[in-house]
């Protein structure tokens, strides 16, 4: 959350970056209104979350019930006969059998009540004439039905096994958020930030071409097989998915309580636009030549020769799996994508990349959500972000030739999840999705040939942690994410801000 808010925590790695990307200095374009604004203070001290109490509002929204899940199922790529669950080690078995596991989950949720808050006050100003009048009375009352309802879950008492889980609590979040008429808490921050990735998306796919280059497969040439430069092609396309998930990290450190340490010395608080002047407000307007430069810290930090290795480390498998000299990379790949902005930038360029490297028998199907939830990209913002970044302002050329041919052609596509939850439980996955799996299972049978991506902490740590016991034999899952909070480093035996670059495969255990 709130790209703007590691302006402070990237000053802090300037001066041990060694090198920046070329990236940083080609971008001119300049993001106005629609840029992020913000401020920083000194650490802030732990505090309860003040409780919000329930009110009355003026206008009865518009009814709900429950999310439509008519036509969802199990995904294809799984077994049937391995009982899939959502379940992570550690996550929502503990939930479900521990009131106390319950209770820390809880404190995580109620610590994001401030950038819940701050969110919803921007995706007010960001719907202008559209939003409701009693749109912060209808928030302030969802805030007094969601902490009623965790208080509810934390309770004693409960049977093992029969205990609310993590899953639970966040699909329940985005219930009552539409019982109370609020569709999408977070609009304004996701247009803002895919706005300023689609800027920065060109400048880095040239960066990604000079060094190996996939336009060479748009007219069915021959595609540049030098193993060494396709190698640090991937390496580099990796990076920046990491350092996409990063742009996350200064939000959360502050609403989730995380002890930064050396990240963000003067740690990043949530910014409050109303007591800003507008020439103060103006010192932290970025443009995207500003937001280049935070992004290429971004990926010194992440990147494989700083830290002397990912914490969970599959390059070299992944790499191997791309050089071959025959039939290289997956021929069908399925993204599930996380954030919007910096995030979904990563995974369209990660699916660029993939394509590329597997020629014109592969197909990528970059999946979000159906529906809105937190800051995670909604197909439709998917659909339009790829449409800017392979089309552009609308000119004659294609702003990215090489997307724009994979589109064309049906080798990058985005499909709708059918979800509509932070985590993903791969019982429910959405018809489209399941459709587009089964039909290319007439060219392609599941096996080795199949990868599947889960980005992020919902998709990849927090659900899917280790999901090759559950899905058919030869199938290749990766996830790929940063640990950003202190309760999931715990589990996974990991730091804060470690890398998971994690290759598994369906059938092993």
């Amino acid at each position: 959350l709130l790209l703007r808010s590691l302006i402070c925590a990237m000053a802090t790695w300037a001066s041990s970056a060694t090198s920046m990307p070329l990236a940083a200095t080609r971008v001119r374009a300049r993001i106005g209104a629609g840029g992020a604004t913000g401020r920083v203070a000194l650490r802030p001290r732990r505090r309860p979350v003040p409780r919000a109490a329930p009110v009355t509002t003026s206008t009865t929204p518009p009814p709900f019930v429950d999310f439509d899940t008519t036509g969802c199922g199990p995904f294809p790529l799984l077994d049937p006969t391995r009982g899939y669950t959502h379940v992570s080690p550690g996550v929502c078995d503990t939930c479900a059998d521990s009131a106390e596991a319950r209770r820390a989950w809880v404190e995580l949720l109620l610590g994001q009540l401030p950038s819940h808050r701050a969110n919803a006050e921007r995706t007010a100003k960001f719907l202008g004439d559209e939003c409701p009048p009693d749109y912060t009375e209808r928030y302030r009352a969802w805030e007094g039905d969601y902490e009623a309802y965790l208080e509810e879950v934390s309770k004693d008492g409960v049977p093992k096994g029969a205990g609310a889980t993590l899953l639970d609590m966040v699909d329940e979040k985005e219930r009552l958020l539409r019982r109370r008429g609020l569709d999408d808490m977070f609009a304004g921050m996701k247009a803002g930030e895919n706005a300023i990735a689609s800027v920065l998306f060109h400048s880095i796919a040239s960066e990604i071409d000079g060094i190996w280059f996939p336009a060479r497969t748009i007219d069915g040439d021959t595609p540049d097989d030098d193993a060494t430069a396709k190698a640090a092609m991937i390496r580099a396309v990796i990076e920046c998915c990491l350092a996409g998930n990063l742009f996350d990290a200064g939000a959360a450190a502050a609403v989730q309580g995380v002890q930064v340490g050396d990240f963000c010395e003067p740690c990043v608080v949530e910014p409050d636009s109303r007591e800003m002047s507008e020439e103060e407000a103006g010192r932290y307007r970025l443009d995207a030549n500003q937001l280049a430069e935070i992004f290429a810290r971004a990926r010194a930090r992440v990147s494989r020769d700083a830290s002397g290795g990912w914490r969970f480390d599959s390059l070299s498998e992944i790499v191997s799996r791309c050089v071959k000299t025959e039939n290289p990379g997956w021929r069908r790949i399925v993204v599930f994508c996380d954030n919007a902005g910096a995030d979904v930038m990563g995974m369209v360029m990660l699916a660029r990349a993939l394509a590329a490297v597997g020629g014109d028998d592969t197909k990528v199907a970059l999946v979000a959500n159906t529906h809105a939830a937190l800051n995670d990209v909604t197909h439709a913002e998917l659909c339009s972000f790829l449409s800017t970044a392979a089309g552009g302002g609308g000119g004659e050329e294609p702003a990215d030739p090489v997307l724009a041919a994979q589109m064309e052609r049906g080798r990058v596509t985005a499909v709708p999840s059918g979800q509509f939850s932070t985590l993903l439980d791969l019982n429910r996955t959405g018809p489209e999705l399941n459709a587009w799996v089964e039909e290319e299972f007439r060219s392609v049978p599941a096996g080795e040939e199949w990868l599947v991506v889960f980005d992020g902490m919902g998709r990849g740590l927090e659900s899917n942690w280790n999901p090759a016991p559950y899905f058919k034999d030869g199938v290749n899952a990766l996830n790929l994410a940063m640990v950003k909070s202190e309760i999931n480093a715990k589990r996974l035996g990991a730091e804060v801000y470690d890398c998971v670059v994690k290759l598994s495969v369906g059938g092993s255990k």
